[in-house]
């Protein structure tokens, strides 16, 4: 708080789990300001539909916030709470390390085991599957190389114990769709439980992972599917928390 007031000579709120607060609001219950940037989001999705289910798939996480009426309704308020409810699941488009969610792959009619260590993350198979652009793969990479797609496919394999020598890149893109599978239905466990709990059907997604992930988890339970570049581009869906942020500000303003 005392940098935001040092910093900008504006006027200046912040947003928290009941909305937003004021400087000393929020410093009286500074814990309410803690990862809230979903309640911006929501913001955004209340423009969309008033009961909905906007999901938010960024580089590390995936938020899952059921609308109601055009509110917020969450279960969770706390990060900590979220985990049980469906509402937060820990997984990302970019930084989430494969063997987080994967405990065995498929390839060559054959069921491996795969390494329990921090040799590839997603950000390496949206890059070998042509999804996310060199721009978009914005964090470091586990094995401190470079991010093209040959050195990508190299850390694949290695979650396999292996290397290019002895998996063909053939077989690296087979294993990297395999993985990205995993990922939707991951992403579709939680979905498909804050939408019965929520009696919800329509889906808004945003975020990096609108199209990559958001959509097709929401497609692979049948769910109807909007995303928020129908009204913000793909650029502002990225930033869609600092998006909303404004919009609240705006409210806060007036």
């Amino acid at each position: 708080v005392k940098k935001c007031e040092e910093t900008f000579e504006c006027p200046t709120a912040y947003v928290g789990i009941d909305g937003m607060l004021s400087k000393e609001e929020i410093e009286k219950t500074p814990l309410k300001a803690a990862a809230a940037n979903w309640i911006a989001t929501a913001q955004i999705a209340t423009l969309i539909s008033d009961n909905c289910i906007f999901i938010d798939t960024g580089s590390t996480t995936t938020d899952i916030i059921p609308i109601k009426d055009g509110k917020e309704c969450a279960i969770g308020r706390s990060d900590f709470e979220r985990l049980a409810t469906g509402e937060l699941v820990y997984t990302g488009t970019l930084r989430t390390n494969l063997a987080s969610f994967l405990d065995k792959v498929q390839l060559h009619g054959k069921e491996y085991r795969v390494a329990s260590e921090l040799f590839a993350q997603t950000a390496d198979v949206y890059t070998v599957l042509d999804l996310i652009t060199l721009d978009d793969y914005v964090c470091d990479t586990f094995d401190g190389e470079n991010k093209s797609k040959k050195s990508c496919m190299k850390r694949i394999a290695r979650v396999l114990c292996a290397d290019l020598d002895s998996l063909s890149e053939a077989d690296v893109v087979e294993l990297a769709k395999f993985t990205h599978q995993k990922q939707i239905e991951q992403i579709a466990d939680a979905l498909k439980q804050v939408s019965e709990t929520q009696n919800l059907d329509l889906i808004v997604t945003t975020g990096l992972g609108k199209d990559i992930l958001d959509k097709k988890a929401a497609e692979f339970l049948g769910l109807e599917v909007k995303s928020m570049d129908t009204i913000l581009t793909d650029e502002e869906c990225v930033v869609a928390p600092a998006v909303g942020t404004a919009v609240m500000m705006n409210r806060f303003l007036n």
